[in-house]
This record gives C-alpha cells, sequence and structure tokens, in this order.
C-alpha cells in the first residue's frame, strides 16, 4: 500500500524533473525518506533522555527537579526553534535547512553524552530542542508541496508515522544498550548512538531539490514571514490554527505525559511491563497515524479530525475505567490509546499545510505548530496540581477532554481544504 502510494504521487513529477537527471518517481521517493526519516530520526534522538533520564540524575547526583527544568529548557527551546526554522525554510530553502536541523539534534545529542553537570546539560539540550523544534515544520513545508492534493492526507500521515518507528527504536536500543554495557555510563552511551541521524540524512538528501524556490537571495529578513502570519489576510487563520494546536497538543501531552505513571502507581507494573505496554501503546500510535490519512483524503479535514477527537476521549475513557481482568485485555486498552490519540495528530501536517501560503508555508507551520504546543505544555502542570484532590485518572480525562474540545471548535473556524492544490505561487 505504501509503495503505490510512492507510485502515484510521484507520477505528475515525471515530466517536469525528469530531464533534470532524477526522475519524478525517484525524486518523490528521496523527499518522502528525508522527511519521514527526519521526523523519526528526531523521536529517536529527542526520547532517548526522557528513558535515561533516572541513570543520568544518579551519575551526576542532580535532584528530579533539575531534570524536569533540563526537560523544560528543552521543550522551550524547540517552540522558539520551530518558529525560527519554518521561517529560514521560506527564506533559505525546505531541503537546506532539514539538512541543518537533523545535523544539529544529532550533533546535541552526541554531546549529551559528554556532560559533566547540570548546567553542560542545558547547554546541549537546549541545542537539541532549537533543532528538534525547527525540524517538523520543515519536514512539511518540504514533503506537502511534492504530495499529490487527493492524497496529501495520507502521504502527512504516514511522515508523522515515522515518530513511532524513532520511539520505538529508541526503546529498543536503551534496552540493548543498558543491557549489554551496564554501569554508571550506559547512558552516556545511549547518547552517542543519537549521531547517527546526521550520517543518514546526508545521504538521503543527495539529489532532492525544493518543489518551490525560494526567494532571491537579500529580498527579505530571513524571520519576516512570521510578521506576515499577522498580515490581515492572515491573521484570523493564524490564531485559529493556533488554538487548534493548543487543543492537539495539550490532549495528546495529558496522556502520554503521564501513562506510565499511571501504569506504575494505579496498575502496579515494574519497569519491563510498563515498558511492554510502552511498546503496545507505540504500535497502536503507529497505525493510528498511517489510518487517519486515508480518512483525512476520502472523508475531509475537519469531520476526520472531530472523529479522532471523539476516538481519544472514547479509548480514554474506557482504558482508565474499564476493569482489567487479564493482561492481554490491558494490552487491548492501551493499543487502542495509542491508536486513538495518534490517529488525532496524523491529520495536523496535511491541515496545518493546506491553511498557508508557499511563500510563509514554513513560517505558518512552524509558529501555529510551536506556539500551540508551548501553551499546551502547562496542561501536564495542571493535572499534576489536580491529580492530588482527584485522583490522577479522573485529572488526565477531564483535561484531555477539555483540551480536544477547545481543538475542535477552533478546527471547524479553519477551511476545509481537503483536495487543495498548494504549489502554485500564490495559492
Amino acid at each position: 500500500m505504501k509503495q503505490s502510494l510512492l507510485l502515484d504521487d510521484s507520477t505528475q513529477l515525471e515530466a517536469s524533473e525528469g530531464a533534470a537527471g532524477m526522475t519524478g518517481r525517484a525524486q518523490y521517493r528521496r523527499v518522502v525518506a528525508a522527511s519521514a526519516l527526519g521526523w523519526g530520526l528526531d523521536g529517536f534522538d529527542h526520547t532517548m533522555f526522557a528513558l535515561a533520564l533516572g541513570a543520568i540524575l544518579t551519575t551526576l547526583h542532580l535532584s528530579i527537579g533539575i531534570g524536569g527544568t533540563i526537560s523544560t529548557a528543552s521543550l522551550v527551546a524547540s517552540a522558539i526553534g520551530g518558529m525560527i526554522g519554518g521561517a529560514l525554510a521560506d527564506r533559505y530553502g525546505r531541503v537546506r535547512v532539514l539538512v541543518w536541523v537533523v545535523v544539529g539534534f544529532s550533533v546535541a545529542t552526541a554531546l549529551t553524552a559528554t556532560a559533566q553537570n547540570a548546567a553542560q546539560l542545558v547547554a546541549w539540550r537546549t541545542l537539541e530542542g532549537l533543532c528538534f523544534g525547527a525540524e517538523w515544520p520543515v519536514g512539511v513545508a518540504l514533503l506537502s508541496e511534492f504530495a499529490r492534493a487527493e492524497s496529501r492526507g495520507r502521504t502527512m500521515a504516514f511522515m508523522q508515522s515515522a515518530y513511532s518507528v524513532g520511539w520505538a527504536a529508541s526503546t529498543i536500543a536503551w534496552f540493548v544498550v543498558f543491557s549489554a554495557t551496564g554501569g554508571e555510563h550506559a547512558w552516556r552511551w545511549l547518547f552517542v548512538l543519537g549521531l547517527l541521524p546526521a550520517f543518514v540524512i546526508l545521504v538521503i538528501r543527495r539529489g532532492i531539490r525544493d518543489r518551490t524556490a525560494p526567494p532571491a537571495r537579500g529580498a527579505s529578513n530571513p524571520l519576516a514571514g512570521i510578521g506576515r502570519l499577522f498580515h490581515a489576510d492572515l491573521r484570523r487563520r493564524t490564531l485559529s490554527a493556533t488554538v487548534f494546536l493548543v487543543g492537539a497538543h495539550g490532549n495528546y501531552y495529558s496522556i502520554v505525559t503521564f501513562l506510565p505513571l499511571y501504569l506504575a502507581t494505579e496498575r502496579g507494573l515494574h519497569v519491563a511491563g510498563t515498558t511492554t505496554f510502552m511498546l503496545v501503546q507505540i504500535l497502536g500510535g503507529f497505525i493510528g497515524y498511517v489510518s487517519s490519512g486515508f480518512f483525512h483524503d476520502r472523508f475531509g479535514r475537519r469531520p476526520t479530525q472531530t472523529a479522532t477527537f471523539l476516538f481519544s476521549i472514547v479509548s480514554i475513557a474506557a482504558f482508565l475505567y474499564t476493569p482489567v481482568q487479564s493482561t492481554a485485555m490491558g494490552y487491548a486498552l492501551v493499543f487502542l490509546v495509542g491508536m486513538s490519540i495518534s490517529s488525532s495528530a496524523g491529520g495536523l501536517g496535511a491541515i496545518l499545510s493546506e491553511q498557508f501560503p508557499t511563500a510563509v508555508r514554513g513560517a505558518g507551520v512552524g509558529f501555529t505548530y510551536n506556539v500551540g504546543r508551548g501553551i499546551a505544555s502547562f496542561g501536564p502542570m495542571l493535572i499534576g496540581f489536580m491529580a492530588g484532590r482527584d485522583g490522577l485518572g479522573w485529572s488526565m480525562m477531564v483535561v484531555g477532554i477539555g483540551l480536544a474540545s477547545l481543538s475542535t471548535v477552533a478546527l471547524w473556524t479553519l477551511r476545509e481544504t481537503k483536495g487543495l492544490q498548494i504549489t502554485g505561487a500564490a495559492d
């Protein structure tokens, strides 16, 4: 099915690009590979820190509070990086900036292995966060302009699904490295592996060109696209898309952030059991990402996205309040949770890329996605305060439902863009 998708979407590129030395089909496949691998490898590197955090705190004699501060610094940096990265992609080209950011987060992840104290950790994780945040809007802008309008939903969802693959790979790498090396410095070897994405993207990038040409050098301020988002013709769209992303990210964070803790405290699972449940959730997430794209192309952006939010609410409530009589039932429920929350994220690339014109597509995607993510990061803090009074499960569900509802309302203020052509100069 994935193979046929690549063949269908690349056909239209044959005539225009075949004479340039690489066929449209080969060019399209490389763009898909670069965008998906960039996001998947981003997930591989970024999720390492959470997995290794306990060992890092023990080795460097740091408190949990310091660990949380380092994580927050990385997330704040990722929001800034996402806004800047998208604007730079509009100015200097999608492919060039994609290579910059993948090499950047790879090197920063590897340098984390050298950290000797909290200050060094903050420095390397902040740099990693800047590049991590920039990768998604750059990859979305690049791939959306190659994808055919009638199948853009599933193409972008396929890219989004790569994060699950990267997350699973880092989980497996964590298990293998800690099992093979042991000792207090095993986490350092794990972060050294974070350098691999730089080599992969440099190989994949060869021969790829942007579908749309960036403006002439010196034509504008590199970050001018961010200001353009608040001109009269785009202001309402920018604000609506940002609120939409606040809810979409917040719904996701309300579950993912606390799921391991919930499994440990409410379900009494040990580390091995929690890891297995997390892998089942990741598998469900991969299927949710990929499948959502087909529904977006068939039924449209707004109806499908609304349905995925309803699916996530129902599955989360079922997971939290269904009495679990067996391990198999527990796996089935957490699989549905992973599938539902990822299906609600699978359409984000298509929805956002179709809201903004080519000249500011990177800036628009980067700003709305990352400002939304930054505001949504307060959701877990709210759950933490509520949990002491109302219980963790109830707090997760209430915040998740509230943010999914907010996102749905904002979604219906955006235009329906199913089948929209987006590669024109004034689209």
